[in-house]
């Protein structure tokens, strides 16, 4: 199974960003049940693999909560546009969870996609030739300014994602507090 560890987001986020999407010009859009801050991302997994993430998870305390905080709209991909998404703002207790999630990775023989965290919620994603119109560079450009937040994380899951015709879908297993 693929696995991944996340922050969902709260109702209030997931509305926003519902609204800030409508009417984009390209791509396709990921479904708001799917947004989320991805902390670290796993790949297939067998069951001992998965088992191994699962409890390095488990010992991932931290002493507070982290404040994230919408500001500002993005595409990765550079020259071939991959995916729009919502930036978050830095936040070091967020910074420090996404290290402790990638220690669990490197423990269970996982090695990072990205040398870099760039904390974000995927909002659409394009096919190649697809996000670089005139449109969407309109689109974007009108929503240059957006923010949301702040709001308080308290948890973070460790999911499950099934490959399918129309996308992805997330299952959440396991939801970590930050504190116990």
């Amino acid at each position: 199974m693929r696995l991944f560890a996340a922050i969902p987001l709260p109702e209030a986020a997931v509305e926003r960003l519902e609204h800030l999407t409508a009417g984009l010009p390209a791509g396709r859009p990921e479904p708001s049940d799917n947004y989320h801050v991805t902390l670290g991302f796993f790949g297939e997994c067998d069951r001992h693999v998965a088992e191994e993430i699962y409890l390095g998870l488990d010992e991932i305390r931290l002493p507070e909560a982290a404040t994230l905080e919408f500001g500002g709209l993005g595409i990765f991909g550079g020259d071939k546009p991959r995916l729009l998404h919502a930036a978050l703002g830095a936040d070091p207790v967020l910074s420090r969870l996404e290290g402790k999630v990638a220690s669990v990775a490197r423990a269970a023989g996982r090695t990072k996609r990205h040398a870099r965290f760039i904390p974000h919620v995927t909002l659409a994603r394009f096919r190649p030739g697809e996000g670089g119109g005139a449109d969407l560079v309109r689109w974007i450009a009108a929503r240059a300014g957006f923010s949301a937040g702040p709001w308080s994380a308290e948890s973070f899951c460790l999911y499950r994602s099934d490959l399918g015709r129309s996308g992805s879908v997330y299952t959440e297993l396991v939801r970590y507090p930050f504190t116990q």
